[in-house]
């Protein structure tokens, strides 16, 4: 049985302020990104870690007006919906830019199975292969999310989509290119490699291990339990460890059917591996 979605009042509402807004289907990396990113704009900026409290980086741009508002969310609770209840309606970006990030759908599916299956509460309790066919906050509303924002992207003022696998590939040039669009100067070599190194992930994993950020956003939801820990394992193309053949070609039929056939490389990035960067 799919777990029950908390209410909406314990959902922290959005920051109605920001500049950016970085939003994500969940387990596609975005705590990973927001590790990078703050760590690089304290680097650049001279500004304390301690700011950035709870990893939220709006506690950069209230030191320093240099630094936009830049927020992580979301976006529309898309974990517990169904695909037909995504909203359409992104005029709330109209004025602000947004950067979505994307990752390999198998790659997704696996990891939000093992976050659901864990959470505390009443976590999800049926297999995998009958997770990757629910109707809510699965294959088919990740891929229905992910076209929706395919067909909105003129909507903010800016669009920017960046994934997991590109983040991997070249993770200091990749972060270089979300920092300039978010509207910071460039950060410079020594900060986009301290940055590199803090959010690596062996040293995410130990910090996660030993709490060493205080924040929920970087805690495993059982401790002692691997498969819960944000950093869980970090491999592209992990899916297949887990995945059955007919589980593996229902997901790919499904990215042909639903998404957009310009995101169908991203969706199924872990097919053709990127060059990795030194």
């Amino acid at each position: 049985m799919f777990p029950t979605p908390p209410p909406d009042k314990s959902v922290k509402a959005v920051d109605a302020h920001g500049d950016v807004y970085v939003i994500s289907f969940p387990k596609c990396g975005r705590t990973w990104l927001r590790v990078l990113m703050a760590k690089a704009i304290s680097a650049a900026h001279h500004i304390p870690m301690e700011a950035c409290r709870n990893l939220d980086l709006t506690g950069f741009s209230d030191v320093s007006p240099a630094v936009p508002r830049i927020v992580f969310w979301h976006d529309d609770r898309v974990l517990w919906r169904t695909p037909g209840e995504l909203s359409r309606d992104k005029d709330f970006y109209h004025d602000r830019k947004v950067v979505l990030i994307l990752r390999d759908i198998r790659d997704t599916a696996v990891s939000c199975y093992f976050q659901q299956t864990r959470r505390q509460g009443r976590p999800y309790d049926a297999g995998l292969g009958a997770f990757l066919s629910e109707e809510r906050g699965s294959v088919r509303t990740c891929l229905s999310f992910w076209n929706i924002w395919h067909a909105r992207q003129h909507v903010p003022a800016g669009f920017l989509v960046t994934s997991y696998e590109r983040l991997t590939a070249d993770t200091a040039g990749e972060l270089s290119r979300i920092l300039g669009f978010c509207g910071l100067p460039p950060a410079g070599d020594q900060a986009l490699r301290a940055a590199v190194d803090f959010a690596g992930f062996d040293s995410m994993r130990a910090m996660e291990l030993s709490d060493a950020l205080g924040t929920d956003r970087l805690r495993p939801a059982v401790p002692g339990d691997p498969d819960s820990y944000k950093t869980r394992r970090g491999v592209i193309g992990g899916f297949r460890d887990y995945l059955t053949g007919p589980q593996i070609d229902y997901v790919n039929d499904a990215v042909r059917r639903i998404l957009a056939p310009a995101w169908h490389p991203a969706a199924l990035a872990a097919d053709t591996p990127l060059p990795q960067r030194p």
